[in-house]
């Protein structure tokens, strides 16, 4: 569950509709990832630096969901370095 709500804080700065698009794209594609590469993570921040630390391990679902996500002209600086936009 914690895993979950990762998942859906990941995004927060993007318009709604983005939002609730790329949180439910993420949580569907990362939530296996999350569990097998960061365990228990509290922090988004963590969390997606965890996701980050990890990229070579994602699966090709959680990796290409990412890519979209760092699109967003308001994506983290850390998430479009280390995932090339891919919309």
């Amino acid at each position: 569950m914690r895993s979950i709500l990762l998942l859906a804080a990941l995004l927060p700065s993007l318009p709604q509709a983005a939002v609730a698009d790329g949180r439910a794209e993420l949580r569907a594609k990362c939530q296996a990832d999350v569990k097998a590469n960061c365990g228990l993570v509290l922090s988004q921040s963590k969390g997606l630096q965890c996701l980050i630390d990890n990229a070579p391990k994602l699966s090709t679902g959680c990796r290409t969901a990412l890519e979209k996500a760092s699109c967003s002209d308001e994506a983290p600086a850390n998430l479009k370095a280390a995932f090339a936009c891919s919309p």
